[in-house]
């Protein structure tokens, strides 16, 4: 089986922390089919831009082989208009892209399906090159573009809502996800909620003898949609009630001026630990040293991180958004508070930082959860057999002229 997987942002050699999870996910694939090739469409950047966010991605290679003769990954470049003004030109770019990768590949070998891991741009491209060639499609929807997207009717929403009509088979990380796609459409495809899951090999408690400090941990990028400055400013009340606490911040986009404007501002930069994006096995080794780990996000899908703390046995606190309280229980593995309430975000902090005996409960029933539903290995396990009953649905269908696919 060869699966040609569409993603808007995948980790490359100088940038590896790019969508780290769709990367992980890629190799647990690779030990059930013959050969996956990715796909990144990236804006062609001019050499005298100097943004950095922007210029990144001219550094990025135009391929690479993540894992020798069996995953290339590939970032051509395409001409991006400015803003969602001109959305039908970036639609048509990687419309361009998507078919002419899958006719570049037939030719020395055969694609059978192609899974967009993202709904918008990648996920409508991909469905029309499926048409095309008549292969069938996957579809993952990963949060932000049916909760923010969708549901506030910008940007790419029309693409993620007919995407999800007619899509062979959409994957969606969250119950709130499939609550929110039924009642703008309904599918003509398959529907499946499925979990990323995380490496129980890599995430798993402290041994008995380790003794967790009084570190609360947040781990995502550092922007406002994850919350960050609400957790800044809840942290205030935090070290007036807990001295000896410490916040520890992993993740991307750590030298944003507000946010360096903000720690220094609120006078606790002593107890705030900027770490920056680490390594998975970095961010494993601060969950089993950390009490908890904070994510009071504005919206989610179901987040990795929240998944990887639970499978360490680190209780969490969140908020009540997206797909998070399919996953967190409050007051039994976690705590969850109001989305932008940092008083209430702040007291739950301090009760769970003061209160050993709870902690320790929740420690248990967190990670008990995740060894029941987050193991990614048999999720890969599980997708590849929707993947080959879709293909074997697929030939069927091509093997019998009567039965003709829905035309979009």
């Amino acid at each position: 089986m060869h699966v040609l997987m569409v993603a808007e942002s995948f980790p490359s050699p100088a940038h590896p922390y790019r969508s780290t999870f769709i990367g992980e996910q890629v190799k647990r694939l690779l030990d059930h089919v013959d050969r996956i090739t990715v796909l990144s469409p990236t804006t062609y950047v001019p050499p005298f831009v100097k943004i950095s966010r922007v210029a990144r991605q001219a550094t990025l290679p135009a391929r690479y082989e993540l894992v020798k003769d069996r995953c290339e990954v590939l970032f051509p470049r395409y001409l991006k208009a400015p803003g969602d003004m001109c959305l039908w030109w970036t639609t048509a770019q990687w419309r361009r892209l998507v078919s002419k990768t899958v006719r570049q590949l037939i030719e020395t070998r055969s694609v059978s399906l192609i899974h967009a891991n993202k709904g918008g741009l990648s996920s409508w491209s991909a469905i029309q090159a499926a048409r095309q060639y008549g292969i069938p499609c996957v579809v993952t929807y990963q949060g932000t573009e049916v909760h923010t997207d969708l549901v506030n009717q910008q940007k790419e929403w029309k693409l993620s809502r007919d995407s999800f009509q007619f899509a062979d088979l959409n994957i969606l990380v969250s119950r709130s996800l499939e609550r929110i796609l039924k009642a703008c459409v309904q599918p003509q495809g398959r529907c499946e909620v499925m979990l990323r899951g995380v490496d129980l090999k890599m995430f798993f408690p402290p041994k008995a003898e380790d003794v967790r400090r009084p570190i609360i941990l947040f781990v995502g990028r550092v922007t406002e949609a994850k919350g960050i400055f609400d957790l800044l400013e809840a942290w205030r009340g935090v070290v007036t009630r807990c001295e000896d606490a410490e916040l520890w911040i992993v993740g991307p986009n750590h030298k944003d001026a507000r946010f360096l404007r903000v720690i220094e501002s609120c006078g606790q930069g002593k107890s705030i630990k900027v770490l920056g994006p680490l390594p998975l096995c970095k961010v494993a080794d601060l969950m089993r040293q950390a009490q908890a780990l904070c994510l009071p996000s504005h919206g989610e899908g179901t987040p990795n991180c929240i998944m990887e703390a639970m499978a360490c046995g680190l209780p969490v606190i969140a908020t009540e958004v997206g797909g998070i309280p399919d996953v967190v229980e409050s007051n039994r593995t976690g705590m969850l508070v109001q989305k932008g309430d940092s008083q209430g975000l702040a007291d739950a902090l301090v009760s769970l930082l003061q209160d050993s005996d709870r902690r320790a409960d929740m420690s248990e029933a967190a990670y008990a959860f995740a060894r029941a539903h987050f193991d990614a290995r048999k999720t890969a396990e599980r997708l590849v057999g929707l993947y080959r009953e879709l293909v074997i649905a697929s030939r069927g269908a091509a093997n019998n002229p009567s039965r003709s696919g829905t035309r979009i």
